[in-house]
C-alpha cells in the first residue's frame, strides 16, 4: 500500500507519517486503533475470500452497498461495522 494511502487511512498527514517512519516514533493511540481495525478486517476478508490477494482486491474495489471501497470505510468503527456486515453476508449468505 502506498504510504500516502496508509497515512490517510490511519488519520495522519503524509508528512507526519514520513517523519514518524524516519525518526522511529510510535503511532498515537488513535492511529494504533485504526491500524488494528484495518488488520482485523483484512484478516476477516482473507478468511472469507481464501487468499490475501483476493481479500486485498475486494478491500480496494468500489462496493455499491458501501458507496465507496471497503478499505476507505475503516477509519471509523461504524464504517468497519458496515464492512463486517457485508463480509458476513458474503460468507454466510444473506441480504446486505
Amino acid at each position: 500500500m502506498p504510504r500516502t494511502l496508509f497515512a490517510k487511512l490511519i488519520g495522519i498527514s503524509p508528512a507526519t507519517a514520513e517523519r514518524k517512519i524516519k525518526s522511529g516514533l510510535p503511532l498515537g493511540q488513535t492511529e494504533t486503533e485504526r491500524l488494528g481495525r484495518i488488520a482485523l478486517i483484512e484478516d476477516e476478508a482473507e478468511k472469507v475470500f481464501g487468499t490475501s490477494d483476493m481479500a486485498r482486491d475486494w478491500l480496494t474495489r468500489m462496493n455499491a452497498s458501501l458507496g465507496d471501497t471497503p478499505l476507505s470505510m475503516l477509519d471509523t468503527e461504524t464504517g468497519a461495522g458496515e464492512v463486517r456486515k457485508i463480509l458476513s453476508a458474503i460468507a454466510y449468505g444473506g441480504a446486505v
